[in-house]
Order: structure tokens, then C-alpha cells, then sequence
């Protein structure tokens, strides 16, 4: 059948599946189907992926009928399914989201609302990203629900636990239940697993930007690690947008860390051979709670081979890898290199002079204590070099 049709909808689009073969959906929706729904019910659990090539190929000869809650293309098994059918044979019914329901309930706009989800993803939580938000929803799951969601934003940042907040629970159904008040008082809600936390305007204090944190912020050994000043600077030079960004010769990973937290659309590679590095990598991506960071463990020529063509690179370690990863670097990209030692500074000087679009030395003085007065203490001139690729 080439015109076949495998079509998604919500349990009020009542045309769509009265008439069906076959239902497939959640053990929740299959329940509130009338007694005399005659189609063969599909379950959905964890098995959505292979389940969802199985009802793409019912579809040419049955009429097979996904049953949604809201929105199926967000975190939902729409979107599943547009990664293997193709758009002309399928259709969907989106219906209310529970975010519409809950801000309906609440009397608030939400234009301005940031949506996050921790559906599957194994406790990653952006708190910098969400408590920088002015409005946020964040969808819980069974692994972390709304009240627990909100005693970890506490755990990372408890200034924030008079901001004013919600939670929603089993929102369009009859044990629908809506609290409101603190943050710190939605932390002591019990709420299942279908249910969001929003946090409400309200000035205050925030998270800082994750530009140039103090080096204490991060785990890292002996001073190795590229410092706020100079942090600043090279993410800037960097010109960060969505994309992949190699950070070659990691470190503590501060680099890298506060580009994942600044461009949530940018996807970060870690890459670091030192196993106690890696280690202080791993702990502070746990501290920062981000999806978009990637840990590579191993030698810089051999994992550059396996990963996906960067867009940009930042190479603080490593440089003898300069021409290599600069040829990987896609048309238009970005590396930008550092370094403290005088034959590092002149290798960035001397090669790829054609690409370099620039070339600076950095000075930072820091005022010390002398006596009962204070006098500048300098630290190491770090030189940056900044490549484009035509």
C-alpha cells in the first residue's frame, strides 16, 4: 500500500481510533479506553524503538493508531517515530501539553518559558541554565520527580530557595494537583512521576554566568588549568554557536564546561589521556550537571579520528596536534590555541600564517599583600592564537 497512514493522536481525538486495528500506547492510556475498543492494544515501555519500526510496518496493511499525551514531538514517541517513518505516511493529532494546562491553572503567561526535560537522561539536570531562567518548566519523570527536582536545584544553588515555584501533577486527568509557594517548599512535595516543576519570575539571586568562574569552581591538580581571564577570552574568540567543539588536551575541562553551559545547542568533546585529569573532568561535569559534554579518555591523535567534525576547536594542551586538528576543523571554523611556554608562542607564530587572524599576548597582575600595603604580582603572559578555516 503506498498510500498507507500510521497516525498519532491523543485519547480525545476519538475519530482517529474508534475504528483502529491496532492501539499501541502506555500502559495509563490503554486503561482509559472504553470496554468495547475492539483493537489489539500494544503496550509501549521501554521497548518505543523497536515497537515503533513494528507499527510502521503493520501500518501498510492495518490502521494502526498511536495513542499521546499533549505534544507527541516533545520527548514523546512522535518523535520516535519521525526518525523512521516517512513524513508523508504519517500523521499527527498534537492535543494540550500539560505546560499549557499548568499555566492556564496558574494564570500565567508563558511566552517567555524555557522548557527542560530529564526524561532518560540519568540525572543530568542544567540548574545554572534552569535557576538562570526567568520563567522555567522542567518535565520530572519516574527517576526524578518535581519535588526531588527542586531539592537538587537547592543542592546546587540554595539561594534560590525563596523563589517563588510550582508543581503540576498527573495534569488533564482527575487526580490532577497543583502546589504552589517556595522553592524549598515544593522540595518537600511528593509528586509522582507524571508531573513539572515551574520556577516563577521573581528578581533575585541567580546562578553566575558560567563565563570565567573562579578557578575554585572546578576541580583540578598543580595549577593546571586555564584561568578565569583567559577562560573569558578564548570562549569569546571562539565565537560559540551550535555545533561541535573539540577541547584537546582538557585538563580540569573548565573550558569546555563553561562552552556547554553557554550554548546549549553546541555539543562538547573532552579530550584528555591523563586518568587523574579525567577524573577531575568527571567531577566537575557531575557539579555542573550538563548533556551536552562528552568525555574522551585517551591520547589526542588517536580519539581525534572518532569524533564528529568539530565546527571549532580549543587546543590548551597538546599543541604538537595544532596542523592535524586544524585540518579536521569544518570550512568556516574556528581553533584557538594557548600557551605559556616561549617555543609555544613561537610555533603559534610561525605556522598556519595564513589562517591566523590573530595573535595576542595576555597579561593578568593580581594586587598581594606586602606589608600594610599591596603591590602587583604577575602571572605567567599567555599567548593566544586565533586560526580560521576558509
Amino acid at each position: 500500500m503506498s498510500n498507507w497512514i500510521l497516525e498519532v493522536a491523543g485519547i480525545e481525538h476519538r475519530r482517529v481510533w474508534e475504528d483502529a486495528q491496532v492501539i499501541a500506547a502506555g500502559k495509563r492510556l490503554l486503561e482509559l479506553l472504553p470496554a468495547d475498543c475492539a483493537a489489539e492494544k500494544i503496550e509501549i515501555g521501554r521497548n518505543a524503538q523497536a515497537l515503533a519500526l513494528e507499527l510502521a510496518e503493520r501500518a501498510r496493511h492495518e490502521k494502526v493508531v498511536v495513542l499521546a499525551t499533549g505534544d507527541p514531538l516533545y520527548y514523546g514517541i512522535g518523535g520516535t517515530l519521525c526518525g523512521i517513518v516517512d513524513p508523508k505516511h504519517l500523521r499527527i493529532h498534537p492535543g494540550l501539553t500539560a505546560f499549557q494546562l499548568f499555566f492556564c491553572e496558574l494564570k500565567q503567561p508563558w511566552e517567555k518559558a524555557s522548557l527542560f526535560s530529564v526524561h532518560g537522561k540519568g540525572g543530568v539536570l542544567p540548574w545554572r541554565r534552569i535557576l538562570r531562567s526567568e520563567l522555567a518548566v522542567v518535565y520530572g519523570d519516574p527517576s526524578a520527580p518535581a519535588g526531588t527536582l527542586a531539592a537538587r536545584l537547592l543542592e546546587h544553588f540554595p539561594a534560590a530557595a525563596e523563589r517563588p515555584a510550582a508543581i503540576g501533577a498527573d495534569l488533564g486527568l482527575p487526580s490532577a494537583e497543583i502546589h504552589t509557594g517556595t522553592l524549598r517548599e515544593m522540595a518537600a512535595i511528593p509528586a509522582g512521576p507524571l508531573s513539572m516543576l515551574v520556577l516563577l519570575p521573581e528578581p533575585g539571586a541567580v546562578p553566575e554566568l558560567p563565563l570565567g568562574l573562579a578557578d575554585s569552581t572546578y576541580r583540578h591538580q598543580a595549577n593546571l588549568i586555564t584561568h578565569p581571564e583567559i577562560r573569558a577570552i578564548v570562549l569569546s574568540k571562539l565565537k560559540l554557536r551550535p555545533g561541535v567543539l573539540w577541547d584537546l588536551g582538557s585538563g580540569s575541562g573548565s573550558v569546555g564546561l563553561e562552552a556547554a553551559g553557554l550554548c546549549s545547542g553546541l555539543t562538547v568533546y573532552a579530550v584528555e589521556k591523563n586518568a587523574e585529569r579525567i577524573a577531575d573532568i568527571q567531577a566537575n561535569l557531575e557539579a555542573e550537571k550538563l548533556e551536552n559534554f562528552v568525555i574522551c579518555h585517551g591520547d589526542i591523535g588517536d580519539r581525534m579520528e572518532d569524533l564528529p567534525a568539530p565546527d571549532s576547536i580549543f587546543l590548551g594542551g597538546g599543541i604538537a596536534y595544532l596542523l592535524r586538528a586544524f585540518e579536521c576543523l569544518k570550512p568556516g571554523g574556528r581553533l584557538v590555541a594557548t600557551g605559556i611556554l616561549v617555543s609555544t608562542a613561537a610555533r603559534l607564530g610561525s605556522v598556519l600564517n595564513e589562517c591566523r587572524s590573530e595573535l595576542l599576548t595576555v597579561n593578568v597582575s593580581r594586587a598581594a599583600a606586602l606589608g600594610e600595603h599591596q603591590m602587583w604580582k604577575a602571572e605567567n603572559p599567555i599567548t593566544i592564537a586565533v586560526f580560521e578555516k576558509p
